[in-house]
């Protein structure tokens, strides 16, 4: 088992996201354009009675979330590279982007990883727990972010971080640094989470198979994660340095 493996594996169902009566019609486009890249259809429509200006995701037929257009168009075009220490106490983040469950992209750029990432380390900051492990192809990439998941790690939260050694991070207990020369963490980007409460695990998993475009799978689904947890833990575990 590889991470490359895993993210062959894995497989996404096809949804479809509703836009229904939109305020300014380039919302929709723009929604399009974030789930291009993924097993969900963006369709437009009207509504007979009731509120304007939201979106449904179902899969056939079957209801899965809501949001607001303008909510949701807010967070699948958010454009900052780093989210600062106190950003999670400001980011509006829609759940039905989390309810796109086990989706696979083909085309993913940075903003988009950088975007999905988020709601991994997000579910991590509130939940006060569990393991959050995180690979940033180079060591020298975390530096940006080093406070962040140092912020992360004083929730409880036990980190561990993955990268080629081209960086040594600041001596933290509370954060356990895997560096590796090995391919596939030069060429992955990871971020998975297992929670201490139910129904809490997470991950993002791609490899970078061109230049800054990155084909993985984003999923919620236990046992994927935890074939996740289980290669990292087998591969890696031994390799470690402890700050």
């Amino acid at each position: 088992m590889t991470i490359s493996t895993i993210v062959d594996d894995v497989t996404g169902s096809s949804q479809t996201l509703t836009v229904y009566d939109p305020s300014d019609p380039n919302a929709v486009s723009q929604i399009a354009d974030y789930f291009e890249v993924q097993n969900v259809t963006v369709e437009e429509a009207e509504t007979a009675d009731g509120p304007e200006g939201f979106a449904v995701l179902h899969d056939e037929g079957e209801f899965l979330a809501a949001a607001d257009v303008e909510e949701l168009r807010a967070a699948v075009t958010l454009d900052s590279g780093v989210l600062d220490a106190a950003g999670f106490d400001e980011l509006a983040y829609p759940d039905l982007i989390g309810a796109v469950d086990d989706k696979t992209f083909t085309a993913y750029g940075k903003r988009q990883m950088i975007l999905a990432s988020r709601e991994v380390e997000e579910r991590s900051w509130y939940a006060r727990g569990g393991e959050l492990h995180s690979g940033f192809q180079r060591l020298s990439l975390l530096a940006e972010q080093w406070d962040l998941y140092t912020r992360i790690a004083d929730r409880g939260v036990d980190v561990h971080v993955y990268g080629e050694p081209d960086w040594e991070p600041p001596a933290n207990d509370s954060i356990t640094v895997h560096a590796s020369d090995d391919a596939e963490i030069r060429d992955a980007w990871f971020v998975a989470f297992e929670s201490p409460e139910p129904d809490g695990d997470c991950a993002l998993v791609a490899d970078e198979r061109e230049p800054n475009v990155f084909c993985g799978f984003w999923t919620f689904d236990d046992g994927v994660v935890a074939d996740v947890f289980d290669h990292l833990r087998e591969e890696y575990g031994r390799r470690r340095v402890s700050n």
